[in-house]
Formats: structure tokens, C-alpha cells, sequence
């Protein structure tokens, strides 16, 4: 099976918080879940797996290209990241520039950029709002043209930061039904959440952090029926209750 990311023995310490022995593998077309406690070293690695922090020790791979400050730009572009708050990401007048921004910065012709706008837009199902001012939009509006931004890069890899928080429910079927096609399309997702129902119907797998160390990183089947692995996710019982009420909200407070 072809490794999209290889992280092998990172090491990685600020303050006084340290990420030891970091080992981790996201396989091809494979969606992972990424749990921990808050101030387990979530966003930390996914900062060293985008080359934004340097390993100590250890490598990065990535499709078997050694992250290095030398190669840095190249093989970030097989990797999106999509933020948690899509406020965060949106940053051009219009829908249609922001798309646009990444695809011209790759140094595309205008004929190519406008392909891939339409085409990020059509994949999201927001074609409508080609047009649409990025701060007059509902948040999941914004989320899926965040999304649409990143796709336009064409990633082969992609992180999503707690991709269903502030999402009802229709917003989240759509959004899984988004996440199944680029699957099929052979796309790599790692992505972070505190709800065992996104583990449960969405990960092939997970990885969980605590106190800056893997303490487990395999099957999702397995993960449910290890104790230590679900006192790192959230309250499952409250999640349902919210389901209930027809709001999926963040438990990670």
C-alpha cells in the first residue's frame, strides 16, 4: 500500500512540552483519525507534517520525498489543510478570487485558473456563488468554499482541522459525502476530532496522541475497544443528545 506520509521518529520539543518518538503512517486513499486531548501535540504535528516546524530528530516523508528545508515548496503541494474556522481561510472580496488566489500562485495560465475554480465549485456544489462576497455566506457555505480553495491546488493529501464542528446535520452528510469522492479519487485524509461518531462512520484508522506521544495508531475496530484510546475521545452519549436536538457542536471545550 503507498505511503502518502511517513512520519519516522520525530522528535520535537518548545517550552517545556515535548513530541517524542513520533511514528505515524497515512496510507493512500486512506482517511485517519487524529485524537487527543487538548494540548496533546495534535496541532503541533500537523504543523511538522507541513513543514511549518522543523523535527530535532527524525524525518518526514512525504509520497517518499524527505521533507527538507530544500524541498520544502515542492512537496507541499501534495497537501491541503483545511482550517477548523473557515474565517481563518477566506481572505479575497470574492468567492471566485479566493479559489483563484492558490491556482495563480502556482503560476497557471488564466484559462487553467478559471478550470480549476469551476471545478473546485462544482465539486462542492457552490457554483452559485461565484460571485458571493466571503463574509456573507453561513459557515458551512464557507467551509465547503475553503475547501474548494484547496482543492483547486490539486493536493493528494489532506488535513482537516475538526471538519464538522459548527455544522448541522444536512451540512455534515454533505460534507462526508465530499470527503467519499475524494477517496475515490485516491486522496489521503488526516483529520483531527473529539466525537467518537466521526471516528466510527469515517476512519479506516486512528492515531492518538497523549502528552505528546503515540499511544496508539491502528485500526478504527481496534481503537473502540481499547479503554486507554476512548478516554482520549470525547462524550459520546452528549453527542447524541446533540444529534438529537439537529446540531453537531464542539465538545472540545
Amino acid at each position: 500500500m503507498t505511503c502518502a506520509i511517513d512520519v519516522n521518529n520525530v522528535y520535537f520539543r518548545y517550552d517545556e512540552f515535548e513530541m517524542d518518538n513520533i511514528q505515524m503512517e497515512l496510507h493512500q486513499a486512506e482517511h485517519k483519525a487524529l485524537v487527543g486531548l487538548n494540548g496533546s501535540g495534535k496541532t503541533t504535528l500537523f504543523k511538522l507534517m507541513l513543514g511549518l516546524l522543523e523535527p530535532e530528530e527524525g524525518e518526514i516523508y512525504v509520497f517518499d520525498r524527505k521533507m527538507t528545508p530544500e524541498n520544502l515548496w515542492e512537496v507541499r503541494k501534495d497537501i491541503g489543510f483545511l482550517f477548523q474556522n473557515p474565517d481563518d481561510q477566506l481572505f479575497a472580496p470574492t468567492v471566485w478570487e479566493d479559489i483563484a488566489f492558490g491556482p495563480r500562485n502556482l503560476g497557471l495560465s488564466e484559462a487553467d485558473v478559471e478550470q480549476r475554480v469551476r471545478e473546485a465549485l462544482d465539486f462542492v456544489r457552490m457554483s452559485d456563488f461565484t460571485n458571493r462576497p466571503v463574509n456573507q455566506m453561513s459557515h458551512g457555505q464557507a467551509k465547503r468554499v475553503a475547501l474548494a480553495g484547496i482543492l483547486a491546488m490539486k493536493p493528494r493529501i489532506l488535513f482537516l482541522d475538526e471538519p464538522f464542528t459548527g455544522l448541522d446535520f444536512p451540512m455534515v452528510r454533505s460534507i462526508f459525502d465530499i470527503i467519499q469522492k475524494l477517496r475515490d479519487d485516491g486522496i489521503s485524509v488526516l483529520f483531527t476530532t473529539h466525537n467518537r461518531f466521526f471516528i466510527e462512520n469515517w476512519a479506516d484508522s486512528v492515531v492518538v496522541l497523549k502528552e505528546g506521544k503515540v499511544i496508539f495508531d491502528g485500526p478504527t475496530h481496534e481503537a473502540l475497544t481499547n479503554t486507554e484510546v476512548l478516554a482520549q475521545i470525547g462524550d459520546w452519549d452528549s453527542l447524541k443528545r446533540d444529534m438529537n436536538r439537529g446540531r453537531i457542536y464542539d465538545d472540545s471545550a
